[in-house]
Formats: C-alpha cells, sequence, structure tokens
C-alpha cells in the first residue's frame, strides 16, 4: 500500500520534541568527550592507551575536518545512502520501515542523520533506529504501565563496561525488547503524539 501525504518534518517548537532533540544532537569532538567514549568503550584499557587514542584522534582530525553534522530535519530522499549512511545497522533501519509500513500514514524520517518515525502532521518523533543498538519508542502511559519493565527498559548494556540511557530523552522513550509487540507499540506511539498536547 502506498501512503502519500505531505509531511511537515520535525517541529522544532513542539515541546515534546524538546528533550529528544537534545538528547540526539550531534555532540561537538573534544578531549574530554573522547577520553570519556574511549574510556566507556574500552573499559580495560589503561589511561596511556586512552591518551594515546585521543591524540591519534586529534591529529587525524587536524589533518582532515570531519564533515558537518547532520541536519536536524530531512527526507529520506535527501541522504545520499539510505542503508549505510544512517547511522544504525541496515537491519534494525529495515525492521523501522516494515512498522512504519503498518501506519496509517508514511513517517520515515531522518532526524539528525538517524532513520527516525515523525508523525507527518504533528513533527513528532516518536522511534528512533540506533546504532546496532535496537529501536527507542516515546510510549503512551498506559503501555508503560501494563509491559514489564524488562521489555520496555529506559537502559540498556552493551559491550562489557557500556550503559545505553534514553532517559534524558524524555520520560516516555524506552528501548523496545519485545518484538511480538512492536507493531501494536509503534501504532500506539503514532496515535499517542498525533494526539494535541493538553
Amino acid at each position: 500500500m502506498l501512503k502519500s501525504s505531505a509531511h511537515r518534518g520535525i517541529a522544532e517548537d513542539d515541546p515534546r520534541n524538546r528533550c529528544v532533540i537534545a538528547f540526539f544532537r550531534p555532540k561537538d569532538v573534544t578531549v574530554e568527550r573522547a577520553r570519556e567514549a574511549l574510556a566507556s568503550a574500552m573499559p580495560r584499557a589503561s589511561p596511556s592507551e586512552i591518551e594515546s587514542r585521543i591524540s591519534e584522534l586529534m591529529a587525524r582530525m587536524a589533518d582532515k575536518p570531519p564533515k558537518p553534522p547532520p541536519a536536524l530535519s530531512q527526507p529520506l530522499e535527501a541522504v545520499d545512502d539510505p542503508v549505510y549512511g544512517l547511522n544504525a545497522h541496515p537491519d534494525i533501519i529495515s525492521r523501522l520501515w516494515k512498522l512504519d509500513e503498518m501506519l496509517p500514514q508514511r513517517c520515515r524520517w531522518v532526524f539528525w542523520g538517524r532513520p527516525s518515525l515523525v508523525h507527518p502532521n504533528a513533527g513528532v518523533v516518536f522511534a528512533v533506529a540506533i546504532g546496532t543498538i535496537g529501536l527507542v519508542m516515546r510510549l503512551p502511559p498506559s503501555i508503560l504501565r501494563e509491559a514489564a519493565s524488562e521489555e520496555v527498559p529506559v537502559m540498556i548494556s552493551g559491550n562489557p563496561g557500556q550503559t545505553f540511557d534514553i532517559g534524558p530523552a524524555g520520560a516516555e522513550w524506552r528501548f523496545v525488547r519485545r518484538r511480538n509487540s512492536e507493531i501494536d507499540w509503534c501504532r500506539a506511539a503514532y496515535d499517542f503524539v498525533a494526539a494535541v498536547p493538553d
């Protein structure tokens, strides 16, 4: 079923987007941020190993400045490589687009360079694919009350020493761990953001 409608993009001024926009906003690469990221990614590395990696990174950046950060909001069609250029594993992107196919309107969008679902009329982000980690969704209170905490965690663990916390994105945001419920949950998230806030 081909769904067509004009998509307004991300409503930057909608208060429901404030925390999620800040959470996913690309961070400048600084020595302090590099140190924090490397210490988290390499918990067994010595301080001298980490400092050596930071020096290498800063030297590479001085030789070849990084490309500018991605746009806050853009249609999928504007991305050069919609499979490998979206900061998420292709399998996770495919999973998100399959969820989009079950919705009443096309919601595929690119949010800070990440594949996302954004309500086309409200402009509110309600699902984002993250790297190799999986999907996060803005779930309505009814689902958060009914689902077991392990099915919709705020934090998950990755490699040894790595923890991913979606909490700063907002109280409704959760990692989705129960695949057999994600179609229903995605539709509930779509309906949740479509409602005009009080």
